[in-house]
């Protein structure tokens, strides 16, 4: 039998492994999977909510895994008991699309459609090359310059 999603809350808010605690914070994080936000609360729990969402990064660092629970699965069942999609090709705002589709639009949980947006939207903008492009070297112009530079110096 299962428990409610209130009753698990009561169970796991004071005393979880995933809890991080820290002086001068302010406010208490957490480390759950599918915690969007990371922090500790019944809104953003992954484990007692029923609709949970999870975006982490894909293992070969192209784009991302967006993975949302199934509603009718057992509570002991595991294996296949979540819906994952991998979102590796296109832009930014392509994966925030798909995104707000999968969440949102679906009416999933819409009330984390703006954090898993801007979750998935930092993943990809963390796996972009780093740096600035050097500009080409400038050519020389003219008949002049190029004198100086042909010419062997004393």
């Amino acid at each position: 039998m299962s428990s409610t999603q209130d009753l698990q809350w009561l169970l796991t808010r004071k005393s979880s492994s995933y809890i991080v605690k820290q002086k001068g914070l302010g406010r208490v994080f957490s480390r759950e999977p599918h915690n969007l936000t990371s922090i500790h609360s019944y809104t953003h729990s992954g484990l007692v909510n029923d609709k949970s969402v999870g975006i982490q990064p894909n293992a070969d660092g192209k784009g991302f895994v967006l993975s949302t629970k199934k509603q009718n699965v057992s509570p002991g069942q595991i294996k296949g008991s979540r819906n994952v999609k991998v979102i590796k090709s296109g832009g930014s705002r392509r994966a925030a699309g798909v995104v707000a589709n999968v969440i949102g639009k679906s009416g999933y949980r819409s009330d984390l459609l703006k954090p898993a947006v801007a979750r998935a939207s930092a993943i990809h903008k963390s796996q972009r090359p780093s740096g600035r492009k050097q500009p080409p070297a400038r050519k020389v112009r003219g008949t002049g310059a190029r004198k100086v530079l042909v010419q062997p110096q004393n």
